[in-house]
Parts: structure tokens; C-alpha cells; sequence
């Protein structure tokens, strides 16, 4: 653990003295932005910038801080599939993507948003992942890492900030190739397969970790899964601790010895059932903490203990209604704040139902929480 860190993000998740938890928050829906904009929010954010999710330029605006530095791991396919439309179909488009799958779309997305309705992904067979297994070659001159990413890091540690790298999870990784039904009939009809994608995706990650030069430390890895709903993961832990867990091993042994004592795992819904894996693994904030979904997190604390660190977990629905809904939505998340190593924000993207006035009021009575 590092202690010339002065991230209030860092100190916070390893205990160390700090004057107040950061103030951060998560993103928003295009439709909330451009809501907001009718409701009297500066018009500061461009078309295209109305369209992300993550604007940076309005989390300036609201006054959010920054996580530290974050390096992008080169993990990505090359070379990649060629986008076509198959077919038009009135508001939405068959097509194939730059990552190989076919789905019904809105063409649209950005007034329309909805979950594809995916019709084939480009893994079905082990011979289809001998083919996309070519597409991530560890030995791909393209996969080495930005001198200027690198630069920008040594920068980034030397002023204390916290250096974070970033890579998708092994069932999400899974999922994006094969499918949520096709992978979870694959680690029954496939396993050597299963075994195969793992093994494969946790040494190009951790070969990207080593490759890194030795006065960049690391101090955190964050991990993109989304692998569970309001009834549960989507793997059991069983199954979790078979064929994924060794890949999440792997990469996190990679990041500890350079310094690595956090690592935050960004999965919707509920997993509770495969939490100690994960921390088994080094991987200890969970996070957003949905609780739509039925997540606890003073319940979370109580069975897994102070090893268990948090970020989230305030109810969006609060923030609807407004008003003395909001101060009970913050006074629910008080004590969990008062124990350490807990982060509160919204437990996902603002949606559109939420009015620009009550984000605003909701802001102010968030920041007197935690002292800013």
C-alpha cells in the first residue's frame, strides 16, 4: 500500500486518514441531459456531447473530482469485423458490428435506447474461437502501450495520484463474444473451450500489467462484468471459482506485485452469491451497488466484514420524488459512510425521470454529508 497518495479515492478505500470521502458521481442517459437542458441547465455540452454517457466537460460543470489516472490496457480486437447493415426495418437496422455480432438496433440509439435484440454473436463453436483467438494475438505490434499513456502515468504518480488500470472481466469478455444463452450452455458442452478463453484473455492482460516500466506503480484495477440481475449472478459461485476465478487470479497476482491492494469490480444487479470470490481474489469494491435490485449494503458489511469496500449504493427513485425523500435516501447511507471505506453515489446512470432541480438539491445535501 501506498502512503504518499493524496487521492481522497485511495485513502478512503485503504483506511488511511483523509478529510472527506470524494464527491463523484456516475454518468447519465443522453435523454436525462437533454431533459435537463429544457429545464434550465447551461447549454454547455455540444450535440455529440449530449449524446455520451460520460461527458467529461459536465462533471466539470457539476464539480466532480477526478479518480487519478487511468491506463487503458491494449486489449482490444484486431483486426476488427466490417459494419454492414443487413436490413432496414422502419426506426431500427439489422447489422453486424466491428465486434462480429448481429442484432436488431434502433438507428436512432440516442432518442430510442434499448438493449439490442441480438439475433447471432461471432463465437458459437470451438471453431469459431479458433478464428476469433487469432484477433487477439498477444504478439500484435498494435497492442503495445502509448509512450505518451506511459509519460502521462510517471506525471500522474509523482504528483500522487492513483494509477488505475482498466479491463473487461472474464464472463463479460466471454459474454461479448459468444452470448449470454450460448456461453452458458458452453461451460457444459465446451469446457476446454471456456478454459481456453480465460486462459488466453488473463495472459494478454497480464502481460500488458508486466510490460508496463518498473516506476509505474499499479494501484488499482477496475474490472467491467455486469454479470448478475435483480435475482442473482449469472454464474454460480461454483461454477465462478472453476472457470473464471483463475483468470481473475492470474492478472491480479500480475498487479499486486507492482503495488496493487485495490480492485473494483463494475457489475449491475445483484451478486452477492459470488462476492467472496472476488475478494478472494484481491478484487474488493463492489460496486454500483444497485438497489432496485435488492443489494444490502449494510447487510454486505455485516457478512463479509471491513474487507468489503463500497461505492454507491443511493437509490435513484428518491431522487424522483425529491424533497424529504432525498434526506431519508442520504440518511439511510450515513452510518455505512461513518464506518469507512465506503464511497456514496447514485448506483447507476441518472435516468430521464429525474428532474434537474431535485439532481441539483440532491448534490447540495450530498456534499454537506460529507463535509465539502
Amino acid at each position: 500500500m501506498r502512503t504518499d497518495i493524496t487521492d481522497r479515492f485511495y485513502r478512503v478505500y485503504t483506511y488511511q486518514n483523509v478529510d472527506r470521502v470524494p464527491d463523484i458521481e456516475f454518468g447519465y442517459w443522453p435523454q436525462t441531459i437533454r431533459r435537463w437542458v429544457q429545464e434550465g441547465m447551461p447549454a454547455i455540452l455540444s450535440e455529440d456531447e449530449q449524446n455520451e454517457m460520460f461527458p467529461a466537460r459536465l462533471d466539470r460543470f457539476f464539480g466532480f473530482e477526478p479518480e487519478g489516472y487511468g491506463i487503458d490496457l491494449q486489449l482490444g480486437m484486431h483486426p476488427l469485423f466490417k459494419e454492414e447493415i443487413i436490413e432496414r426495418r422502419g426506426a431500427s437496422v439489422i447489422m453486424r458490428d466491428t465486434s462480429g455480432i448481429l442484432a436488431e438496433r434502433y438507428e436512432n440509439e440516442v432518442d430510442q435506447s434499448s438493449i439490442p435484440r441480438f439475433i447471432r454473436f461471432p463465437i458459437e463453436t470451438p471453431d469459431d474461437w479458433a478464428d476469433m483467438k487469432k484477433r487477439f494475438d498477444p504478439a500484435d505490434a498494435s497492442r503495445g502501450l502509448f509512450p505518451g499513456d506511459l509519460w502521462a502515468a510517471r506525471r500522474a504518480a509523482k504528483r500522487g495520484e492513483m494509477i488505475t488500470v482498466f479491463c473487461v472481466g472474464f464472463y463479460g469478455q466471454l459474454r461479448n463474444w459468444m452470448g449470454m444463452e450460448a456461453l452458458s450452455v458452453a461451460f457444459y458442452d465446451y469446457p476446454d473451450m471456456i478454459h481456453d478463453m480465460v486462459d488466453h484473455w488473463s495472459f494478454l492482460a497480464a502481460q500488458q500489467i508486466e510490460r508496463l516500466p518498473v516506476d509505474i506503480p499499479v494501484d488499482s484495477v477496475m474490472w467491467w462484468e455486469d454479470m448478475a440481475g435483480k435475482n442473482g449472478p449469472l454464474v454460480g459461485p461454483k461454477l465462478f471459482r472453476t472457470f473464471l476465478q483463475p483468470g481473475y487470479h492470474r492478472v491480479m497476482e500480475a498487479a499486486r506485485k507492482r503495488g496493487c491492494v485495490l480492485g473494483m469490480v463494475d457489475c449491475d444487479g445483484n451478486p452477492h452469491d459470488i462476492v467472496r470470490n472476488w475478494l478472494e481474489e484481491g478484487v474488493n469494491i463492489m460496486f454500483p451497488l444497485e438497489v432496485a435490485a435488492g443489494v444490502d449494503p449494510y447487510a454486505w458489511r455485516r457478512e463479509f466484514g471491513k474487507e468489503l469496500l463500497v461505492r454507491g449504493g443511493i437509490a435513484k427513485e428518491p431522487l424522483v420524488r425529491g424533497g424529504k425523500a432525498i434526506d431519508a435516501e442520504l440518511e439511510r447511507i450515513k452510518p455505512l459512510l461513518d464506518q469507512g471505506g465506503c464511497i456514496p453515489h447514485l448506483d447507476h446512470l441518472v435516468p430521464p425521470d429525474i428532474p434537474y432541480s431535485h439532481y441539483c438539491d440532491y448534490l447540495d445535501k450530498k456534499r454537506k454529508l460529507i463535509g465539502k
